[in-house]
């Protein structure tokens, strides 16, 4: 199914692909961005989609936002208030969300990249912030980098703009595995397969799972005791 020419879907068995095409960056705008949060809000509600992956069309991920077009376009709070909506979205869905980092993911490509469950790269792309090396900061980037990065790798990413190599975000755990770009999305339609063994309770679990890790740990410890004794009784 197309939905416009930045972004489509392709449904294999139960899971959904959303590809991120609008070539050659696949920079996001305000439009893409929020079709992008329609589109996950819409297969998290499908009963027929179990998990969502997330790509880029051709040799790149997702390098950023295109800002001159936001500023052009006078849609830069738009943008903001969109993207806001996608990272939360994110955290709240209830189904797996996998991406598959075909290419460079870079200043919000790699929120999208940190915002993801579970994410296998190809070997050779680049992770991370690049708004320093432009002379801005990565106001809306670092925030999904900051659950995802440790804190000392995100600040030098942040100051530096200086990606990640795909070895060093393994190493530094932001993705679970490096493969060859011809087996990528192979691997990824396994780690979907396995992400959806627990079922129901996996839909009540990941977006708790997300509550949780934002709570005090008296807070956390009562609201997943509760959903302990509703799943038993």
């Amino acid at each position: 199914m197309t939905l416009d020419n930045s972004i489509r879907i392709e449904v294999e068995e139960d899971l959904a692909w959303v590809v991120l095409d609008a070539p050659p960056r696949n920079l996001l705008d305000f439009p893409m961005t929020q079709r992008l949060v329609d589109t996950l809000r819409s297969l998290d509600g499908d009963e027929t989609v179990r998990a969502v992956a997330l790509t880029g069309a051709g040799d790149t991920f997702c390098s950023g936002v295109n800002i001159p077009e936001l500023v052009k376009s006078g849609t830069v709070p738009d943008f903001a208030r969109a993207a806001v909506e996608l990272f939360t979205h994110f955290a709240s869905a209830s189904k797996p969300i996998l991406a598959a980092v075909n290419g460079d993911a870079l200043a919000g490509g790699f929120a999208l990249v940190c915002s993801a469950d579970i994410v296998v790269a190809a070997e050779g792309v680049r992770l991370g912030t690049i708004e320093a090396s432009l002379g801005t900061w990565p106001a809306l980037a670092k925030v999904p980098g900051l659950r995802r990065v440790p804190p000392k790798a995100m600040i030098t990413n942040c100051l530096t703009g200086v990606p990640f190599t795909a070895q060093r975000a393994f190493e530094l755990n932001i993705v679970d595995e490096v493969m060859t770009p011809e087996n990528l999305r192979a691997r990824v339609v396994e780690y979907a397969r396995l992400a959806t063994n627990g079922g129901q309770a996996a839909l009540i679990g990941r977006p708790l799972f997300y509550r949780a890790s934002a709570m005090s740990l008296p807070e956390a410890l009562d609201e997943c005791a509760d959903a302990f004794v509703s799943s038993f009784t």
